[in-house]
């Protein structure tokens, strides 16, 4: 059985306690936390594995960036203008690196090569604050 909690936030903290297993996680919706506590209950029961929620085939930076704006959208809040224009140039930048190759060199790579091209050092950072 499966526990919901309502936080502060309005977000809802599942936790699921079965065979001496536990999970949790923190859903906006909770609908969506009642699919994945049936989803986790159903994991345990058949083969004893609490694996958190699965990531979708998430293995280049473009594969990310397309998760973020498939989540943003699922909750009612796609991105806007700006912000999708950046993870565009971000998407058409490093989308096709492996997630276990981006590291602090490639993103100081990738800055130079920015600034190379003439852009302010300010426009590579706000790039990543989104």
């Amino acid at each position: 059985m499966a526990t919901f909690t309502q936080l502060g936030s309005g977000n809802w903290r599942v936790q699921v306690r079965r065979k001496n297993r536990y999970v949790a996680e923190t859903f906006r919706r909770r609908k969506d936390g009642e699919e994945w506590a049936l989803e986790m209950e159903r994991n345990i029961d058949r083969n004893g594995s609490s694996k958190p929620r699965v990531v979708r085939d998430v293995r280049t930076f473009g594969d990310l960036i397309d998760l973020h704006d498939e989540d943003m959208r699922d909750v009612g809040k796609p991105p806007r203008r700006s912000k999708a224009a950046v993870m565009a140039s971000l998407k058409a930048e490093l989308g096709s690196v492996k997630l276990p190759a981006l590291n602090r060199e490639r993103l100081i790579e990738f800055g130079e090569k920015a600034g190379q091209a003439r852009r302010w050092s300010s426009d590579v950072g706000n790039r990543f604050i989104f």
